[in-house]
């Protein structure tokens, strides 16, 4: 299954080619699902992998939540603290991957303050809707 799972991941990195995207940001749902077997419930305390068009995912998880890594299969995981900012995590997780400047696309699900939090953080990109890609890469909009 995991094997599967990479063939989803490199799917989507061929989609990010072809829509010109540097980076994918999920939070969980049926994308972060699909893509990476990964099922998880959202909470005020944000979690996220952020997916670059080379390179594997890192994961970003606050730090009560570390126990539950072993759901992680694939790619690096940063840890988060309450005094710590997650954002801070994301976009030091996109820097990085090499996405320094360039678009990345924001699943349609992201909630407004994961967005906004990141884009504080990193200002120089410039955020899209992931959904074109999502969707040439195989994942079904619930």
């Amino acid at each position: 299954m995991q094997a599967d799972f990479a063939t989803r991941i490199a799917k989507l990195q061929e989609a990010m080619k072809e829509f010109g995207l540097e980076a994918v940001v999920l939070e969980p749902g049926p994308a972060m699902q699909y893509l990476t077997g990964v099922r998880w419930g959202r909470s005020e305390r944000t979690f996220a992998v952020v997916i670059p068009a080379k390179g594997e995912p890192v994961w970003v998880l606050p730090g009560f939540e570390e126990m539950r890594e072993e759901l992680i299969h694939i790619g690096d995981i940063r840890i988060w603290q309450e005094d710590e900012s997650p954002y801070q995590r994301i976009a030091d997780a996109l820097k990085d991957r090499g996405v320094v400047s360039g678009r990345v696309g924001m699943d349609s699900t992201a909630r407004f303050f994961v967005f906004d939090g990141i884009r504080k953080l990193a200002p120089g990109l410039d955020y899209v809707s992931a959904q074109p890609t999502l969707k040439a890469a195989g994942v079904a909009r619930k």
